[in-house]
């Protein structure tokens, strides 16, 4: 037989549970991915042009560390991308929305099957104060995107990877 000091919940009624707020992380939060969608575009896209092949696969390569050492040695010994799964994010079409609704990327093609997304006036201005601020939660990735640089093509994602 149980008594009252083996289940202490026994003397209450009911159980109420109240909602809270959590922090969403940075990293999904459509301003983040915004912010880096601009700066890819300024400094990994000939044109400041991409298209949504190119941001997604930037996007994934700035999710890990150790794919973005295994990309830069590979581009440094000039071989081609081996890589089993690139992981496509709805985020980045989410951030692509807002960020054309706000006048920061335009697209260019005339095909919707393929659009390419380019920055605006605007669109710079933005990618600036971020690359100004060295002290920005975006320093890493700054970092790794201006080592890369434009050494990755549309053509080669196209032909290594599809």
């Amino acid at each position: 037989m149980m008594d009252d000091t083996e289940f202490p919940f026994k003397a209450i009624d009911k159980l109420m549970f109240s909602p809270r707020p959590q922090p969403l992380p940075a990293s999904l939060r459509p301003v983040y991915r915004i912010a880096l969608i601009t700066i890819i575009l300024m400094i990994n896209c000939r044109g400041n042009t991409a298209t949504l092949f190119k941001l997604q696969f930037f996007n994934w390569l700035l999710k890990s560390s150790s794919l973005q050492n295994s990309i830069e040695e590979r581009l440094t010994h000039q071989t081609i991308f081996t890589l089993e799964l690139i992981h496509l994010d709805p985020m980045v079409n989410l951030a692509l929305n807002y960020a054309f609704a706000d006048h920061l990327i335009f697209i260019t093609s005339n095909s919707m099957s393929n659009p390419k997304y380019k920055l605006t006036d605007k669109g710079h201005k933005f990618a600036n104060l971020i690359l100004q601020d060295k002290q920005s939660i975006l320093a890493r990735e700054r970092e790794f995107l201006e080592r890369i640089g434009q050494r990755i093509s549309e053509v080669k994602l196209r032909n290594e990877l599809l």
